[in-house]
């Protein structure tokens, strides 16, 4: 009897601390608003920080550029969190010297409500970084080199840096306005050019307002300082020279000799004189010389992978044809992106080729060397010993190099383009027709010929994906998928 008093008094104590207890989310009620305390900008990044949200099961975290109307929605995080950071992708870019602006909704998912949120929220500049820039140099003297430039995007100032050929260490010399392409470097006792040694110089691009750096070529410009010129003295005798002047003597006349006939010899026949044959020096320009350097530099990577544990990569013909195309626009440019501002994986979907991994680019002297600076750079080692590539390309233009990699490069999506009702008169008055488009290729909405239909006009295109789900209205196509353009119409006989 005594024990079941002491058990009912126990479970009455539990049933007590139970109640008591805060219920919060499993109550399904509406989350508070969440409050956006920060947003941090690094050079490719943004770190947002929040209050925690009462009644939340997680958080939803958006983003937009300023002055942008539509938010994008960054992912969704467990109510743990109360941080999130936003890496710059090709999905949800950002851009350098841009400014974003970021918000946060909490949701309750036993109630399946989402709170209010900020509808300004925190916004954020990022640091414009400038674009690597090629330098290169020119001895002008024993004691005097010029030094010029590529032009660096973002820069405000660029920095003039060098080094001897016996040290491993970068001496900046000057900092001068991005007006100027040169700088021409005297020999001083702060900063010595020696006669007849070899010197790198590097040159990297600045940008004040955000106080960031742009990237440079390891191995540098190399220029080789001549030796000094010494001439020979003249020597001029202590003492003029006495000059004797002989007096003549006469010589006795001599008795005439008859002069005797030459025998003549008979004339022989010059021997042919052999036409030496010249050295062929191979034109590092000519189509079969870079051919033949396209495929020492698959080698030499799928070397470099091999030696990581990675998977051979394979010679893909379309890879190669949107490589040569870069390698061309990198001899202007040096940037990932075009010179149309546009990214470089479109000139890989042009010549057919889909799902591009990554591009790397360079210069260098040899295909080896070109290999070589690629494997001693952290970043594009990355992109060289991919897994995930089945596929490579190379490209070659002036001694710019480029190599791109692909995961199954031939695959392609259906783009269904329906009139729905109406007819595209382009098309042979076709209701629908299909495009075959390579695997992760955008296309755009205004490219799209727009149909006709009698008594209408033409309102929009709606997106549906390979599963008939609606994805709205798209000005972008991003080819992840077999998808559907289906036309909106209105009726030009409706009255209201």
């Amino acid at each position: 009897m005594k024990r079941k008093r002491i058990i009912s008094c126990f479970l009455a104590v539990l049933l007590v601390l139970v109640m008591a207890m805060p219920v919060f989310a499993a109550s399904g009620k509406t989350p508070s608003a969440v409050s956006v305390t920060k947003a941090a900008a690094a050079k490719n990044s943004v770190t947002v920080t929040w209050k925690k949200s009462k009644y939340a099961t997680s958080y939803r975290i958006y983003y937009k550029q300023a002055g942008a109307k539509k938010w994008t929605t960054l992912a969704t995080i467990s109510s743990k969190n109360l941080k999130y950071t936003h890496k710059s992708s090709k999905k949800y870019p950002l851009k350098g010297g841009k400014k974003y602006t970021y918000t946060v909704r909490a949701y309750n998912k036993y109630g399946k409500k989402w709170s209010s949120y900020d509808k300004k929220g925190k916004t954020v500049t990022i640091p414009a970084v400038p674009s690597t820039v090629r330098a290169s140099a020119k001895a002008n003297s024993y004691k005097q080199v010029t030094v010029t430039w590529t032009k660096s995007i973002n820069a405000t100032n660029y920095v003039v840096y060098y080094r001897p050929s016996a040290s491993s260490k970068w001496t900046k010399i000057k900092s001068v306005s991005a007006k100027t392409p040169k700088y021409v470097h005297k020999s001083s006792s702060k900063y010595p050019i020696k006669a007849g040694k070899t010197y790198y110089y590097i040159v990297k691009g600045y940008n004040k307002t955000f106080k960031t750096y742009g990237g440079y070529y390891k191995d540098g410009a190399k220029v080789k300082v001549p030796k000094k010129t010494v001439l020979n003295p003249t020597v001029t005798p202590s003492q003029p020279p006495v000059t004797v002047t002989p007096t003549p003597t006469k010589k006795p006349t001599a008795t005439p000799q008859p002069t005797k006939k030459p025998t003549p010899k008979p004339t022989q026949k010059p021997k042919p004189t052999a036409t030496p044959k010249p050295t062929a020096t191979p034109d590092p320009e000519s189509p079969e010389q870079v051919k033949k350097d396209i495929k020492e530099v698959i080698r030499l990577t799928n070397k470099v992978r091999k030696k990581y544990g990675k998977n051979a990569v394979k010679e893909s013909a379309a890879l190669d044809a949107g490589a040569a195309v870069r390698a061309k626009e990198i001899y202007t440019k040096f940037s990932h992106q075009r010179p149309d501002g546009t990214n470089n994986a479109t000139a890989y979907h042009a010549a057919g080729a889909g799902n591009i991994l990554g591009e790397n680019i360079t210069t260098g002297s040899s295909p080896e060397r070109a290999v070589e600076l690629w494997e001693e750079s952290k970043g594009h080692l990355v992109t060289l010993i991919d897994k995930r590539a089945t596929h490579i390309g190379v490209g070659y233009y002036k001694g710019f190099w480029v190599q791109v990699f692909a995961q199954n490069p031939d695959q392609k999506f259906t783009l269904t383009v329906d009139a729905n009702g109406g007819y595209f008169p382009d098309k042979d008055n076709a209701e629908k027709y299909t495009i075959q488009v390579p695997a992760g290729m955008t296309l755009y909405a205004k490219d799209i010929t727009k149909p006709v239909k009698a008594n209408a006009t033409f309102e929009k295109w709606t997106i549906f994906d390979s599963t008939e789900i609606e994805g709205g209205i798209r000005d972008k196509i991003h080819m992840y998928d077999s998808q559907t353009l289906k036309a909106n119409w209105t009726d030009n006989n409706s009255s209201y």
